[in-house]
């Protein structure tokens, strides 16, 4: 994999202070990203973003064994939290820079609140879905992205349905819980 100069290499940082919410998303608070995801956690801002090429193809990732939670399960193309002062859409621009490196402007299509356990760890979130669409090469973060591959929307329903171990549960809800289809 090549380095973008707008990669961030740093990794999960568990200081990192996230937007605390309720089950529909209103704030409540700041908290450390690893007391939202110690044990049962506790409910936060998240998003995850969908890049789309000319023929509708979602490119995924499946994200790096190293990650503290599904290290190894396929997941939507940027994934990470909303940060204090952000907007789902501003969130998922930086970090699209930051795990593609490239910079997309993406736009809201949704949310859900979810929450599953992962070993000693959960996820507990308020989950932003959102939709890009992209011709340029993707340079996926070596510290964030194990591998991608590019799939149609209706063949990715299909997959979920015939392989759900293999994605992330907030990818599964995503597509049962939000209308995706190419822009």
């Amino acid at each position: 994999m090549r380095i973008s100069s707008f990669h961030d290499l740093n990794g999960e940082r568990k200081n990192q202070i996230l937007v605390v919410v309720d089950r529909a998303g209103r704030p409540l608070g700041l908290a450390s990203r690893q007391q939202c995801h110690s044990g049962t956690g506790k409910p936060h801002l998240a998003f995850m973003a969908l890049i789309l090429d000319k023929g509708g193809n979602i490119v995924l990732t499946r994200r790096s064994k190293g990650k503290s939670l599904w290290g190894g399960f396929w997941d939507g193309s940027v994934v990470s939290h909303v940060l204090p002062g952000e907007t789902p859409e501003k969130a998922a621009q930086r970090r699209g820079r930051e795990e593609m490196g490239v910079d997309i402007k993406f736009t809201d299509i949704g949310a859900f609140y979810y929450f599953a356990k992962f070993k000693d760890g959960a996820e507990n979130e308020f989950c932003h879905v959102l939709l890009g669409k992209s011709d340029i090469e993707i340079q996926p973060n070596p510290v964030e992205i194990e591998d991608t591959k590019k799939i149609l929307p209706a063949d990715l329903r299909k997959d979920i349905q015939k392989n759900p171990d293999s994605y992330t549960p907030w990818l599964k809800l995503a597509f049962e819980k939000i209308n995706i289809k190419p822009v």
